[in-house]
């Protein structure tokens, strides 16, 4: 094989030599050597020295024997071993006078510089393992006890307990998010020896979450070493992403957001760091769709990924790869409409022929999701927690978006992270319910584009300088002011204990409550309750009549054949700020629950040492009337 710009700078007189060929086990004897050829009479020595296929990029090149080396291969015979040494220096010669060329050198893609100043594997492994080892102190500090338990913490943990007792949540399954993430909860406590190896269910879980987001740390260092081929670069986006309070306070959380922002990552990681290797995109595509079947709002990636597939397949191969990874992807996401069709649960209630019987819907559930649920969440109350929290990021990442932007007319690789970029934060500003842990997926996005962004003027400066130890040194200064203040910054994290008004009401139920009674929570407290050994059982039996107090009052079968529609059922209330205010507020089915609540004594109490009201915990005992509900 050889290049076309090779073929016509190559001259006669500057040819290669080549292994001499295989000795024959009976070659037979040449009539005479071969003649050394003359100047442009190549083609008449060797005609089967043809290109059997040539395009812009490469070609191919065959060296076929002539006919007279076809003859003395075809003849028969023994030979003596002088003949066979001079038809081997014969054979020398001939090949020794044909024109030889080498292709042309072709370098994979690699960013990295070439005055960057070498360093040793270990030494970079070390640097990586200090960091992320300082990430997972950070992460793991108090997380049992900041935040306090949530609402969806507790329900995902809820439908991992339901997989483990063969259903996909405790409720009818309502769509709401595809069932990937919990079953890889589920999975989770089955390899750690069940749902309260760390005390509470909740624990567990976010002890996975703590090892997601330390992976995820080394997935931003990897992709942005590829990305800007700079080291410092690399340690820059994974020090902003994991040690950012959003990311300290949101990725201790039992989030699904956490779990589809690491599968992200490393699809993105594959088609970094594939080569154009066919393996790589498959695992891409596989580890994207599992980023979706997490949570449904990671397809808005596929776009900007492909870009990347394109990006990185070298040009013959693009067709395919594109092909190939949109087949992989769109087969996998389709699992969860398939699921739906399978369960008769696609279309609504009555669009079909005969279906008359009420049941969640795949289609119903997304149309609720698009619309206005007022007090579920909204932008200007989550922009304002995330700049409180940490406002310096928006600004730096605002300022790198700028720059990524513009000096994508010259690396294409700046306008895939800040594609990147947009592509979630038009998401967020065009859909209705958006809550702070909203976030989590921009996070390492706004890590990775303002380093990215950071290593072009450094880049140039080490450019002039003539070494890259300039540029590597800023940017550990810039580390080591970074990290104190992140530090700093995330204080309350280390220090408030808003989780144990929660365990201590679970404690009281198992003390105070007897087993039959119909107890009124929210989610956090649910797998405790129905699981032997938990916090609120202990080595008891479970509180089968537990139930969640969104279901209670908007399941038909809770409110109605297990409640019948009255509220005189209801034994106990636990209840916190927001079951309280929804409660009291929404109307409707609560209205049950709201009787309740106004017929109940406080039996319990149970407050943060911080005092804030947002962490109480209070548990009624309902009053009954016989005469209620007859």
């Amino acid at each position: 094989m050889q290049g076309p710009e090779q073929q016509q700078r190559s001259a006669p007189e500057k040819s290669e030599q080549t292994p001499a060929p295989t000795l024959p086990i009976t070659p037979p004897v040449p009539t005479r050597p071969a003649e050394t050829p003359r100047p442009g009479a190549e083609e008449k020595l060797d005609p089967g020295n043809v290109t059997l296929y040539r395009n812009n990029r490469f070609f191919v090149h065959a060296v076929v024997p002539d006919s007279h080396r076809r003859n003395i291969q075809q003849a028969g015979g023994n030979t003596s071993l002088l003949e066979q040494i001079r038809w081997i220096s014969a054979e020398q010669l001939r090949v020794s006078k044909i024109k030889t060329r080498l292709l042309p050198r072709i370098e994979l893609f690699n960013p990295a510089q070439k005055n960057a100043v070498p360093i040793p594997l270990w030494l970079e492994g070390l640097v990586v393992l200090v960091l992320l080892s300082l990430g997972l102190g950070v992460h793991a500090f108090n997380m049992f006890n900041y935040p306090q338990y949530g609402p969806d913490e507790g329900a995902y943990m809820a439908n991992a307990w339901a997989i483990i007792h063969s259903h996909l949540q405790p409720y009818p399954y309502t769509y709401d998010h595809p069932p990937l993430g919990w079953i890889q909860l589920a999975i989770w406590t089955l390899l750690t020896g069940g749902f309260f190896s760390f005390e509470t269910a909740i624990n567990s879980g976010r002890v996975l979450m703590l090892l997601l987001g330390i992976a995820s740390g080394l997935l931003v260092y990897l992709i942005t070493r590829r990305l800007s081929g700079s080291r410092s670069a690399g340690l820059l986006a994974m020090t902003i992403y994991t040690l950012s309070p959003l990311s300290v306070t949101y990725q201790r959380e039992i989030l699904l957001d956490n779990i589809g922002t690491f599968w992200l990552l490393l699809s993105v990681f594959f088609v970094v760091r594939g080569n154009s290797r066919l393996r790589n995109i498959v695992f891409s595509a596989l580890a994207l769709g599992i980023a979706i079947l997490s949570k449904e709002i990671f397809l808005v990636f596929i776009p900007v990924m492909l870009y990347g597939v394109w990006l990185f397949a070298t040009r013959f191969q693009r067709k395919f790869a594109l092909v190939a990874f949109c087949y992989i992807v769109l087969s996998l996401s389709s699992a969860y409409a398939l699921l739906a069709i399978l369960k008769g649960e696609l279309l609504p209630t009555g669009l079909l022929p005969g279906d008359t019987h009420a049941h969640p819907s795949l289609l119903g559930t997304l149309l609720q999701q698009v619309q206005y649920v007022p007090n579920m969440g909204d932008f200007a109350t989550s922009w304002n927690t995330w700049i409180r929290l940490d406002q310096p990021l928006f600004i730096a990442g605002g300022i790198a978006l700028v720059i990524n932007i513009a000096g994508g007319w010259w690396n294409r690789l700046q306008w895939l992270m800040a594609l990147f970029f947009i592509s979630y934060w038009v998401l967020l500003l065009s859909i209705q319910n958006i809550f702070p842990y909203s976030i989590l997926p921009l996070l390492p996005l706004l890590g990775m584009n303002i380093a990215l962004a950071l290593d072009i003027p450094l880049k140039a400066l080490s450019k002039r300088a003539g070494f890259d130890l300039a540029r590597a040194s800023l940017l550990f200064l810039l580390l080591g002011a970074l990290i104190p203040l992140n530090i700093q910054r995330a204080n309350p994290q280390f220090s408030q204990n808003t989780a144990e008004p929660q365990r201590q009401a679970l404690l009281w139920i198992n003390r105070n409550a007897p087993i039959s009674s119909i107890i009124i929570i929210n989610s956090y407290l649910y797998t405790d309750l129905h699981e032997t050994g938990g916090m609120g059982v202990g080595r008891g039996l479970p509180y089968t009549q537990a139930q969640i107090y969104w279901n209670a009052a908007f399941d038909p079968e809770i409110h109605n054949t297990l409640l019948h529609d009255c509220w005189n059922r209801i034994d106990y209330l636990v209840v916190d700020a927001q079951m309280q205010s929804d409660i009291q507020t929404r109307g409707g089915p609560m209205l049950l629950l709201d009787r309740a609540l106004h017929r109940s004594v406080l039996r319990a109490q149970f407050d943060a040492a911080s005092g804030d009201a947002q962490s109480r915990i209070q548990v009624y005992q309902v009053l009954h009337d016989a005469t209620s509900c007859n």
